[in-house]
């Protein structure tokens, strides 16, 4: 075998490697992780905030840095910051499972903010760890304000319509 003919087997080869090398970065970031961008030090997730496990779900999200109250803002105020979006409107029968997903580092709930609650995921419950998620299916027509047990200044709403053939009632 020529020298020439050894060079060039090596530069197949190294080709061959390359190609190797890109495909399976390429399989990775389709297959394997998808939605995930590589930023210097740091990932920063550009998939989907929330994923409902049903069609029949309303997707809430708690973004990143929901943990610090938003300008301006003092106790005892009522805002609408800390859930993405902040109120929802859901029809019996058709999306009425509202389904939380924590983004944020920090833990927090979503609790009712009636007498009993009428939903709580709790203090150290599902939404505590970024990641988690809690979700509650509404039967019942009406308004529901809630918060977070950790947060003061994070408040929502889910709004209830009747859907066909139930019945409506106010909360």
């Amino acid at each position: 075998m020529s020298s020439k003919q050894g060079s060039t087997a090596v530069g197949i080869i190294v080709a061959i490697l390359i190609i190797g090398a890109v495909g399976s970065i390429g399989y990775y970031q389709v297959v394997v992780a998808p939605g995930e961008v590589n930023t210097s030090s740091s990932t920063v997730s550009t998939a989907p905030a929330v994923t409902c496990p049903s069609a029949a779900c309303a997707n809430v999200t708690i973004p990143s840095g929901a943990s610090t109250p938003p300008s301006g803002w003092s106790s005892g105020q009522t805002t609408t910051y800390g859930y993405a979006p902040d109120k929802i409107v859901v029809v019996i029968g058709v999306n009425n499972t509202v389904y939380w997903v924590n983004n944020d580092a920090a833990p927090h709930t979503v609790t009712s903010a009636s007498t009993p609650p009428v939903f709580n995921s709790a203090i150290g419950g599902p939404l505590a760890t970024q990641g988690g998620t809690y979700q509650f299916t509404f039967t019942t027509p009406g308004t529901y304000f809630y918060y977070c047990g950790y947060h003061p200044w994070m408040q929502g709403e889910v709004v209830v319509l009747a859907g066909t053939g139930s019945t409506s009632t106010s909360t």
